[in-house]
């Protein structure tokens, strides 16, 4: 949220979307966060206008500058605007508090539980890779990272969260958030290709 437009939490940028509707825009750049974001508003029933963007950092600066009342975005591409006090982020939508924005609330905590989406970053290989290849694979990351604290500390200075798993409990929560985004697909009447 831009400073400027003086919105303390996700409940008030709520509010002054419905008592503004069609007045308010929000900053879309395609992926998991954008259909989140339209799956909301269509859910909230709140009407403000998407802007696409194609650069998130383009996103980002015109937040800064007011140009857009809202973006969902990672923390690492805002954080530079939020050092220079001209975006107040309102909440993150992980299920926990970031570490370097501990004063920021979830959005389940902020009352919004439908905007929560962790954020997966992993390690893909082919489909026929082994079982027992891609446990040792994930053996050897976790040893790694648990290894240098500075891993930890570099991923959490960007706003992520290290959680070092195996590759099931990667599976189980990468088909999570399919699902999830395929339902709010199906809601906004977005049908996938053939």
């Amino acid at each position: 949220m831009p400073t400027s437009l003086n919105v303390g939490s996700l409940a008030d940028l709520v509010a002054l979307a419905r008592a503004q509707p069609g007045k308010l825009n929000w900053a879309g750049v395609t992926g998991a966060l954008d259909f989140l974001f339209a799956g909301f508003l269509q859910h909230a029933g709140l009407n403000m206008t998407k802007v696409p963007y194609r650069n998130p950092v383009e996103a980002a600066n015109d937040l800064a500058e007011g140009r857009v009342q809202a973006y969902l975005s990672a923390l690492a591409i805002v954080r530079p605007q939020i050092e220079a006090g001209k975006i107040k982020p309102l909440a993150v939508t992980n299920k926990v508090r970031a570490p370097t924005a501990p004063d920021v609330p979830t959005v389940k905590e902020a009352g919004y539980p439908d905007l929560t989406l962790d954020g997966l970053v992993g390690f893909f290989g082919p489909p026929e890779m082994s079982n027992a290849l891609r446990e040792r694979i994930a053996a050897d990351i976790g040893a790694v990272v648990a290894a240098d604290p500075t891993i930890g500390q570099r991923l959490s200075a960007t706003g992520q969260i290290p959680n070092v798993g195996g590759p099931t409990e990667f599976a189980a929560a990468s088909e999570e958030q399919r699902a999830q985004i395929a339902a709010i697909a199906k809601e906004l009447g977005i049908k996938p290709t053939q």
